[in-house]
């Protein structure tokens, strides 16, 4: 994979027209680390696991983190969409095969090594079939003392490919054919079709996680779904493999946990962590200034609230926010004629329209000080994929009249109110949608008046908190949602045919802009199932120009997704797309 490193490079070249003073701030939060911390890790240490090279006893402060909201279940991987980010939670109470460090490598966590490509760990054959072998670390166990075995991978697949799952369709399961156990310690993982990722499986929604057979089993053989569902296993009774096991969970307020000592790779630095639900921004920013918190994580506060964070902290060595640049912020555009209104919306020449009567950089500048990384596509300039994804974009620079000319090409011209009208259509009117939030509605009434000032007629209407994880809300709207996505490669092969959510499928999948074309469908598919990475970079360019090309989405930016992190923490830092700034925490310390 390409380094971190060299994604930061991009970064700064990328920005490298802006002011002295803008630059060094944005050097300052991509880069931080605290004036007076240790060196920051550089990575899990090979064939060890995370904390391997951990010394002395484990910190008896309590570890205080906010998070924005609570989390359905705090599992790997939750069995339904929760649109919001859960890294601090998953990351506590998990550990998985591999885990991804800051140079955006993968290490073996669980596993002694990670299977190698067209070796006896990794074979392909002739059929396109493929066989991976993973050997566990011996004496690992369960957060309640039970042996972890091979079996409770192959266990853990079962339960994640049931028909009432809705597993199955998703990345990895949809490749595999069977999963074996040898032995206690060696599980193999039967391909149907090659899988790229097939030697670490690691990344959002890609995990391959065991589940414990001896508190699960019975009640998952008894086919009572909704009790499955339901057992107090997945909340408060949690028992994983992750740095922490669960205290105690309080219901709307937060969660506690104590330092696992039976953690791959030995105990985490800090003995306790407390994981607070703080829904209130205000609240969230209060407490990190009046040190009621020691990190805050997960959306918990954004970016106006960073910018108050770093004026009030830095004065004092108050503490240091980093941002991470992993989620897509774009409009969605009704592609289902069943849905869309109105109908012009199918036309490209009204979306190419749209897309060029949007200040992109403009609305960059003004929320978030030209910090948001600018984006073509679903995939970050950055990282693996960021130079194919950068190659294939077709760049639709900010031009009004050019946006004009094309409505007129339409069949569109403006009428005495100054808004686009065709006798065949009348007025252009669209209704575009977002999620509550300051941010959000901040964005959304910046590019509904630059629509208006261009003429188009924008209508705005925002999704209430308690509605934001509705299906059919999420992806049954008429004209436009504005809206964030975790960006990169499984985004950008997300959008075909087979992942469009409907009410036959319950709305079931995450195409939800339901838009699809079939040359790009086979390139997706061409692109997970190819094993050379020249390859599939390849593929992605094409993916990219096709997408792009269509107008199949409005992209805007990466958006700055704040962490923050008192003075008294050590440790914390930024992340490439490939992971998060949780990817480390049983080597984070507090004093």
């Amino acid at each position: 994979m390409f380094g971190f490193v060299r994604a930061r490079r991009a970064m700064a070249a990328q920005r490298g027209g802006r002011s002295l003073a803008r630059s060094s701030f944005v050097v300052a939060a991509a880069l931080c680390v605290f004036a007076c911390a240790s060196p920051q890790p550089s990575g899990a240490p090979r064939n060890a696991g995370p904390s391997a090279a951990s010394t002395g006893s484990p910190s008896s402060r309590v570890l205080r983190i906010g998070i924005q909201r609570e989390p359905p279940t705090v599992a790997l991987r939750p069995f339904q969409e929760t649109f919001a980010s859960q890294y601090v939670a998953t990351r506590t109470f998990n550990a998985d095969i591999s885990i991804v460090d800051d140079n955006a490598q993968p290490h073996p966590y669980l596993v002694d090594a990670l299977p190698q490509l067209n070796t006896d760990s990794w074979q392909v054959f002739p059929d396109g079939r493929m066989d991976t072998t993973y050997h566990l670390r011996p004496n690992l166990t369960w957060h309640d003392g039970t042996h972890l075995t091979a079996e409770d991978f192959v266990f853990g697949w079962k339960v994640y490919t049931a028909p009432n799952m809705a597993q199955s369709h998703g990345p990895p399961y949809a490749a595999i054919a069977d999963v074996t156990a040898p032995d206690d310690r060696t599980f193999v993982i039967h391909w149907s079709t090659p899988y790229p990722d097939a030697g670490h499986l690691s990344g959002r929604d890609q995990q391959f996680p065991a589940l414990p057979r001896h508190l699960l089993q019975r009640e998952f053989e008894s086919d009572a779904t909704d009790a499955f569902f339901a057992l107090s296993y997945w909340t408060r009774d949690y028992v994983g493999l992750g740095p922490y096991k669960m205290i105690n969970w309080e219901p709307g307020a937060y969660i506690e946990a104590s330092a696992f000592a039976g953690h791959s790779g030995g105990p985490p630095k800090v003995s306790k962590v407390r994981i607070t639900f703080i829904g209130d921004r205000n609240t969230a920013l209060a407490n990190a200034l009046g040190g009621d918190v020691d990190i805050l994580a997960d959306n918990v506060i954004q970016f106006g609230d960073a910018l108050t964070l770093r004026r009030e902290w830095e004065p004092r060595q108050g503490g240091t926010v980093v941002w991470t640049f992993g989620t897509w912020r774009g409009i969605d555009i009704q592609h289902r004629p069943t849905f869309v209104r109105p109908q012009a919306l199918l036309d490209l020449q009204v979306r190419k329209a749209l897309i060029q009567a949007v200040d992109r950089q403009g609305i960059n500048d003004a929320i978030y000080e030209g910090v948001a990384l600018m984006a073509d596509y679903v995939v970050p300039p950055l990282g693996q994929f960021g130079d194919a994804a950068k190659n294939g974009s077709v760049k639709y620079p900010f031009d009004p009249r050019q946006s004009e000319q094309l409505m007129n090409a339409a069949g569109y011209v403006k009428g005495p109110d100054g808004f686009f009208t065709s006798p065949a259509g009348g007025r252009f009117t669209v209704e575009m949608k977002t999620s509550s939030g300051p941010d959000n509605e901040q964005e959304l009434a910046a590019i509904a008046d630059a629509w208006r000032n261009t003429g188009f007629d924008i209508t705005q209407a925002v999704v209430p908190v308690a509605q934001t994880q509705n299906l059919e809300v999420r992806a049954g709207y008429s004209g436009m949602y504005l809206l964030s996505t975790p960006g990169g490669d499984r985004t950008a092969a997300s959008y075909t045919a087979d992942n469009v959510p409907l009410p036959e499928n319950n709305w079931r999948g995450s195409n939800r802009s339901g838009w699809s074309n079939d040359e790009y469908t086979q390139l997706a598919k061409q692109f997970q199932s190819t094993l050379d990475v020249r390859e599939r970079l390849q593929q992605l360019t094409q993916m990219a120009r096709i997408f792009t090309e269509d107008v199949a989405s409005i992209s805007l930016y990466f958006r700055p997704q704040v962490w923050a992190f008192t003075s008294d923490v050590r440790g914390g830092g930024t992340a490439p797309p490939e992971t998060d700034p949780a990817w480390n925490m049983p080597d984070w310390e507090i004093r």
